[in-house]
């Protein structure tokens, strides 16, 4: 499994469709909530990878998955959506809804499978382990912003698409780049990674 951005982007794309036929006032609440959940479906595309060390000179690695909770974040880019920012404010909150979401403890559950040094030799162990994800607002911020300049240009009706593209890509570097760290179980150790 790796993250899959060109499913996020397709996705993405539907829901800013869908806004066009939206004229009752409920567009900002329907966008919030579909994109947090579609971005809850994306992360769990993933897989996270760390490095992990520990008490009797454990030695191994980690793999697991990543998630969040998409009622907080669609609750949070609805305020946003309503605010009516400019294009580099609104960029900025949507940013920090996101990295707010991705942030928070016990995000990420992993295995970690390795072995402990013994004076017979190394010996086979196995730990659960839970941590979190840290990553750089300003990638998603930095592209988002850019994104909404240039749409400004755009008249040839491929702006849905367009915008699908540029918060697809600006989610995945976000996540890319960023750190996963986690706690073995009893504390028995620790580790750093990411997600891919």
């Amino acid at each position: 499994m790796a993250l899959d951005v060109q499913a996020l982007r397709g996705n993405l794309e539907a829901i800013f469709l869908a806004m066009d036929g939206i004229m009752d006032g409920t567009g900002d609440r329907y966008m919030a909530d579909n994109i947090a959940a579609r971005i809850k479906e994306y992360i769990l595309t993933g897989r996270t990878y760390t490095a992990d060390s520990g008490t009797g000179g454990y030695k191994g690695n980690g793999a697991g998955k990543m998630t969040i909770d998409s009622g907080p974040l669609a609750d949070d880019l609805y305020r946003t959506f309503v605010a009516e920012y400019e294009n580099d404010d609104l960029a900025a909150h949507i940013a920090a809804d996101i990295d707010r979401a991705c942030s928070l403890p016990d995000t990420v559950e992993e295995e970690s499978v390795g072995s402990i040094s013994s004076g017979d030799g190394p010996v086979g162990a196995r730990y659960g382990a839970r941590g979190k994800f840290s990553g750089d607002s300003g990638i998603i911020s930095g592209n988002l912003s850019s994104c909404f300049s240039a749409m400004n240009g755009l008249m040839d009706g491929s702006g849905n698409a367009y915008l699908a593209s540029c918060w697809a890509a600006a989610a995945d570097s976000y996540l890319r780049q960023g750190t996963v760290t986690v706690t073995l179980d009893g504390s028995a150790g620790s580790g750093e990674g990411g997600i891919e």
